[in-house]
């Protein structure tokens, strides 16, 4: 099969066409309307740059005026963008004439108009016409694959895969499935990866690309048993473990012990520690996962990533001092790689600075990135959430509005960012409408997603938040923010608690040690009626992390529960951290408590 293509296909999600469109970048380096202006009209029948192969057994054709006409008329409207006739017109000159050339450049236009349908049917032709031709092989088994005809291009991916030499099958099975889970034919896919791999599942590789295929397909059972073989054949095998971690809670603990017991035997082993630490910080164990980064640190002064993830922890943990100390070390050891980047460092020095109401320092920070850096944009950003928190807010959207961004993923940054500024600035009904705009666009982005369910339940909306909330459990199973968000809102709004507290308890078995959620869980056994055990669990919640709604919370079941000393002590301390916070002073003002 075209590896180089699954290669592609697994830098991230995309659309059928779009990955399709990726597969054009491997048939030729010539864009689709592109053409040199030297070039004259039987040059253009070259179609596009030829590989050896296709220059076997071409037809002869004589170039006529008519073929000449046709083909500058397809180049014309392609110059005009309208691919749609041009792609007909070559199509049409394909079948006449059963040149393959034809049949390429009209897959070549297909492709790059993000038709994948239209694409099929043209490299089909070309392949008919073309046997022989590899480059229209592997592209007519790849549509296939991502136009959800899986079982159909079975005969031609096992031919691709029989020319692969022993010591790279194994990548060649992993690349295999990196292709198939492109199709929507998820099931269809599994079918087909596992009649190809069925002579190489004595290799852990093979049972790796399973497992991953049966994750697309939703068999995680099978997958755990693919992984556990996998694991059998090569017990160091780091891929498989990570991919166990990922399948559940009861995994995750599986896979930190198969790694904690290697790591132990293997302390120099830099990529399992690596995904050890990974592991603790997955299951919010960070002071595991900083023991860990730690020593990638002190084993290898030069590799910046422990450094930039301890700063990450001690900024969660709230020791910005700390974190700063560890951003300027990544500055100075980046400031001695050629092609490193500390820009993302300044960003988070910056942020620290915001935090400590310092927007003198924060804007310094972001002046030392310069455009071209991969964070440009993001201290753009910054620079205008700075200005909404001088009070600019219209200054601020303006200038988030003026922002180029090509890349989708800047775009859903910018609108989640116009979106927080203004729920900061408490403009909600302007905020769910930003945010439900930006869905439009972008309805799978799951942080995009989140972020429109709270601005709709700011506003009341809690239809929108509930059917928000309920797609990004189908986006992301294993999202506990999405169960918490949802069974804290039903608790705190004291409807469906049996409910609310099931969901609540799920975010809690994906993030057992996460304060907030444990908040919730606290939050629901008080709304049903067991305030002993709540307290328990609030008070863990608060020690794990001081915050203000926390202590409103773990405040109101002290008082309740008749210890009012203790009640003041907790809604005191929390005062100190947060005098405004809502939940705060709406539960101070509930029980008429005006001194501490």
């Amino acid at each position: 099969m075209n590896l180089l293509l699954a290669k592609l296909l697994s830098k991230g999600p995309a659309t059928t066409a779009a990955a399709a469109a990726l597969a054009l970048s491997m048939l030729t380096a010539q864009p689709a309307h592109a053409q040199d202006d030297d070039s004259d009209a039987p040059a253009s029948l070259a179609v596009a740059a030829q590989a050896p192969e296709d220059q076997k057994a071409l037809p002869k054709l004589a170039l006529s005026s008519q073929i000449v006409y046709q083909v500058l008329a397809a180049e014309i409207a392609l110059q005009r963008s309208k691919p749609a006739p041009a792609f007909q017109t070559y199509l049409a000159l394909a079948r006449d004439t059963h040149d393959p050339r034809f049949a390429q450049r009209a897959t070549e236009i297909a492709l790059a108009a993000q038709s994948p349908s239209d694409a099929l049917t043209a490299a089909r032709l070309w392949q008919q016409y073309a046997p022989d031709s590899e480059r229209a092989a592997q592209l007519d088994a790849s549509l296939l694959v991502l136009s959800g005809k899986p079982d159909e291009a079975l005969p031609m991916l096992a031919a691709e895969l029989a020319k692969i030499g022993e010591p790279n099958r194994g990548s060649a099975a992993l690349a295999l499935q990196m292709l198939l889970s492109h199709g929507p034919d998820r099931a269809g896919g599994l079918r087909v990866l596992q009649t190809l791999l069925k002579n190489d599942m004595q290799r852990p590789e093979a049972n790796l690309a399973i497992a991953r295929q049966q994750i697309n397909a939703d068999d995680r059972p099978g997958a755990h048993k693919s992984l556990q073989t996998a694991l059998k054949q090569k017990p160091d095998y780091l891929p498989a473990v990570l991919l166990l971690a990922q399948l559940g809670p009861d995994e995750r603990a599986e896979a930190t012990q198969m790694l904690t017991e290697y790591v132990a035997k293997n302390p120099k082993q830099h990529d399992a520690r690596l995904g050890l630490a990974q592991l603790y910080l997955t299951s919010d164990r960070l002071d595991d996962a900083k023991a860990e980064f730690t020593r990638l640190a002190k084993d290898d002064h030069t590799d910046l990533l422990p450094l930039m993830a301890l700063a990450l922890i001690e900024i969660q943990q709230k020791h910005l001092d700390t974190a700063q100390h560890h951003l300027r070390q990544y500055i100075d050891a980046a400031s001695k790689q050629p092609n490193a980047d500390a820009g993302q460092a300044y960003i988070y020095l910056a942020q620290i600075a915001l935090e400590q109401k310092d927007d003198t320092s924060a804007a310094q920070y972001l002046d030392k990135i310069q455009p071209g850096s991969a964070q440009y944009l993001p201290a753009q950003i910054t620079r205008a959430q700075i200005l909404a928190h001088d009070g600019k807010l219209d200054d601020a959207r303006q200038m988030l509005a003026g922002l180029n961004a090509p890349d989708p993923r800047e775009r859903v940054l910018i609108a989640r960012t116009d979106g927080a500024l203004l729920v900061q600035a408490k403009q909600y009904p302007q905020a769910e409408a930003r945010l439900a705009d930006a869905i439009k666009s972008f309805p799978n982005d799951p942080d995009l997603v989140y972020d429109y369910a709270m601005a709709a339940e700011r506003n009341g909306h809690y239809d929108v938040f509930e059917a928000q909330l309920r797609e990004l459990m189908k986006l992301q199973p294993d999202n506990p923010q999405a169960y918490n968000a949802l069974g804290y809102s039903l608790a705190d709004r004291n409807e469906r608690l049996d409910e609310a507290g099931k969901l609540i308890e799920k975010a809690a078995q994906l993030a057992p040690n996460d304060a907030f959620i444990l908040d919730s869980l606290g939050w629901v056994k008080y709304r049903l009626g067991d305030s002993a055990d709540a307290a328990k669990v609030l008070t863990k919640a608060y020690q794990l992390q001081p915050n203000a709604e926390i202590g409103a919370h773990l405040g109101e079941v002290q008082w309740t529960s008749g210890d009012e000393v203790r009640a003041r002590q907790t809604w005191r301390a929390a005062h100190q951290l947060e005098p405004d916070n809502d939940t705060l002073v709406k539960t101070l003002k509930r029980f008429q408590v005006n001194d501490f």
